[in-house]
């Protein structure tokens, strides 16, 4: 349960993207950020 506290809720935001577009660098382009850096949000998960 404190792990979902920590939880930052950005990310899902992150996560709902890529489940949409199916493409790490397409989310990317959709967020307006690098494909690296979504990658590190990803990892977060």
């Amino acid at each position: 349960m404190n792990n979902l506290r920590r939880l930052d809720l950005n990310l899902l935001v992150t996560l709902d993207v890529l489940l949409a577009e199916h493409n790490v660098t397409r989310a990317a382009e959709k967020l307006n950020m690098s494909q690296p850096s979504v990658s590190v949000q990803l990892q977060k998960l």
